[in-house]
């Protein structure tokens, strides 16, 4: 047996935290056993360790280290327990094999039997090599299988979202089986809160301030994040997470490591990969209140993108001003801006910025004279006898579709659910006869899902046929335009919202007609305005006097209306 001569270095690394970091000293203890037998002292080699790092990347402190010293040449064999100690990636062990070998510094593996200094030791380092890497591949397939049967038992796969939580799961012996994902209460209330507010006009800043002005505790409290509180990421995510109606997705993006560090980014899978399942019971908030912050969402991206802007959208900034954003140049569409000192006016940026020549409006206007102006118009025009009228027509017409789409979806459901319990029977006829395969037994209970889905929404719907329609009193359509005011002195952005839903195209255009007056034009949507109501706290919000789901500008409003300034 040939003695190891030269300073000698023992590499050990364990790749999850799970495990103990005494198998870094039992890694240790083979290769000193190893550096006796071949003549040397075991107590004069250098020891380089990596704790909890994975060998499919390089970016290791020990094995960078080690490397390092090999460079200056104070090292001259590396001793290991395992060649896969060393990486698991097929192309780095063949930039390390290469390394060593201009170097002229062997590389043992105790447990292979391999010394790249040896004859014919390349065919066997990169056999091994090429093992090492088809292990983490097959590893990496199983774990993604395992979690896939934990997805279709309706287990939890990992961490749950914000407003949920697991319960433990066991057999008659106690065995854990899995965690079942359940509504956590007092989280639900805070999604339930943050959608509301998203729904009724609060910007994401906010609602995020509003949770933390209260006390609220974010989903960060108890993690190893150091920064806690609410922000507008969180809210972002959570408007946009289907968990929360009831769609939980599984395998939506995989996480691939960049070559050669520990850093992994995520990468959509193709849609055919992804698995849906409908979890009504795990629903936090209804799918109208979800379609209606959606909307929004989509119409504030739209406004708020630079493309947007460049259309004469809205500029991302938060302002105390009721119009913000709502008033244009009548000359180029480009979102007029503030100025001045002891009085605020209005102007367009464009002319300001870039002259006549883009836009010929120079003309400035008192916020506070357009202000009242435009707001006594739009009153004015909505509470005349022509504009009463007008909306309550509206609201006739719209009450009398709303009801013939209840009463076809009702009966559409009805229609499905039964061809799904005749399915279902027929499935439990396959089981009762001894058929009792996975694709029988996954399909069942995609069934009972769906049947328990169609039960929900039809007793929903019954419940709202129940109630009887009405038009709204000339009174009411008084009071839902007067209640503008009271809503402008509490909430400025959300009466800015409610302004914006009620003018066709969300803008007003302000600037000199011909004639040199000065003019602010714009269309409004008077059946919006009736069915916008507050939000009421029911629990059937799909049964209010004029549905939610009319509003928007598709909505028949007069034509477009001149409010001098």
């Amino acid at each position: 047996m040939q003695t190891l001569t030269g300073p000698i270095a023992i590499y050990a690394r364990f790749s999850s935290a799970l495990q103990s970091e005494r198998s870094v000293d039992d890694q240790v203890r083979r290769c000193r056993e190893y550096v006796t037998q071949r003549g040397s002292d075991p107590e004069a080699v250098k020891v380089f360790a990596d704790f909890a790092i994975s060998g499919a990347s390089l970016e290791r402190p020990g094995f960078e280290a080690m490397m390092a010293a090999v460079n200056k040449g104070t090292i001259k064999v590396i001793v290991t327990e395992d060649l896969s100690r060393i990486s698991r990636d097929f192309a780095d062990s063949a930039m390390i094999f290469k390394k060593l070998q201009f170097k002229q510094v062997p590389l043992i593996g105790v447990a292979d039997g391999i010394d790249t200094s040896t004859v014919g030791a390349k065919m066997a380092f990169t056999f091994k090599s090429l093992m090492s890497e088809m292990y983490l591949d097959d590893l990496r397939y199983k774990t993604l299988r395992g979690l896939e049967g934990r997805a279709l038992q309706g287990y939890a796969t990992g961490n749950v979202a914000f407003g949920f939580h697991t319960v433990p799961v066991t057999d008659a012996r106690g065995e854990l089986l899995g965690n079942k994902i359940e509504i956590h209460e007092a989280e639900a209330k805070v999604i339930r809160r943050i959608f509301l507010e998203s729904r009724d006009g609060r910007s994401l800043v906010t609602i995020a301030h509003a949770l933390n002005k209260d006390g609220i505790p974010s989903p960060r409290v108890g993690t190893r994040h150091k920064c806690f509180g609410w922000g507008m990421s969180t809210i972002r995510a959570i408007l946009y997470n289907e968990r929360y109606v009831g769609v939980w997705k599984f395998k939506e993006r995989q996480w691939v490591k960049i070559p050669g560090t520990n850093r992994r980014q995520p990468r959509a899978r193709d849609a055919s990969e992804v698995m849906t399942q409908l979890k009504p019971e795990l629903a936090i908030i209804g799918r109208e209140l979800w379609d209606e912050v959606q909307a929004r969402l989509l119409t504030v991206k739209q406004r708020y993108n630079k493309e947007g802007r460049q259309k004469g959208g809205l500029t991302y900034k938060r302002s105390p001003y009721l119009f913000s954003g709502l008033l244009v140049c009548r000359e180029c569409g480009a979102p007029l801006g503030i100025n001045g000192s002891s009085h605020r006016y209005l102007r367009c940026p464009a002319n300001k910025t870039k002259g006549p020549t883009v836009c010929k409006n120079s003309k400035n206007v008192r916020e506070d004279i357009a202000r009242t102006a435009i707001l006594d118009a739009i009153r004015e025009r909505l509470l005349s006898p022509d504009g009463v009228a007008h909306m309550r027509k509206r609201a006739a017409d719209e009450l009398r579709g709303w009801s013939m789409k209840l009463d076809a979806e009702l009966r559409d459901r009805k229609e499905r659910l039964s061809r799904t319990d005749e399915k279902m029977a027929g499935l439990a006829d396959f089981i009762g006869s001894g058929d009792r395969s996975k694709y029988i037994i996954t399909t069942l209970h995609d069934l009972e899902i769906f049947a328990d889905q169609e039960r929900a929404a039809i007793a929903e719907l019954t419940e709202e046929s129940r109630h009887p329609l009405r038009l709204p009193s000339i009174d009411e359509v008084e009071a839902r335009v007067r209640q503008l005011d009271q809503r402008l002195k509490h909430d400025p952005e959300g009466a800015r919202e409610q302004l914006r839903r009620w003018i066709k195209d969300g803008a007003i255009r302000v600037g000199p007609r011909e004639d040199g007056a000065i003019v602010a034009e714009g269309g409004l949507l008077p059946f919006v305005v009736i069915s916008d109501c507050p939000t009421e706290k029911s629990k059937t919000p799909r049964n209010p006097m004029i549905p939610r789901s009319s509003t928007g500008v598709a909505g028949v409003g007069f034509e477009p209306t001149t409010f001098g300034l």
